[in-house]
């Protein structure tokens, strides 16, 4: 299987009317939503809606459908590659880690993504973690 082009992956993120921030968001909530394998339906307009209700990304329908189609790409890559996926995620989410306001609007994705699909499982629990800690937030961060 060849490796996956994460450049390009979090390319489809970016935009010239998008925060750079959904980057992150998208990192994070694609780190839980394929956290147990699946990726259900539910999680992915989660994402569209914590996206366009944080206004990291204008609302209209273009902007929706490509960042429809980059949340499953990623999303999809971290299934299929999890350790490599889980690894350049983290990598992302890091760089996130020295700016508390946007750590903290990342860290609250998580949270949402972690109720998208109504069911919290044990790798899910994981995943928001390992990205409680890659955004270097303290165990206490709500």
């Amino acid at each position: 299987m060849p490796e996956p082009d994460f450049s390009a992956l979090w390319a489809a993120f970016r935009g010239k009317d998008r925060d750079r921030v959904v980057v992150g968001v998208a990192a994070a909530f694609a780190l839980v939503a394929a956290a147990n394998g699946v990726v259900e339906a539910s999680e992915t307009r989660r994402f569209l809606e914590v996206v366009r209700g944080s206004r990291l990304a204008p609302a209209d329908d273009a902007t929706r459908e490509a960042l429809a189609s980059a949340f499953t790409a990623l999303a999809r890559t971290l299934i299929e590659r999890p350790e490599l996926g889980r690894g350049e995620s983290l990598r992302v989410l890091a760089e996130f880690g020295f700016d508390p306001m946007r750590s903290e609007i990342i860290w609250s994705a998580t949270h949402a993504a972690l109720i998208a699909d109504a069911a919290l499982d044990a790798a899910e629990r994981a995943a928001a973690d390992a990205i409680r800690e890659a955004l270097r937030m303290g165990r206490g961060s709500r």
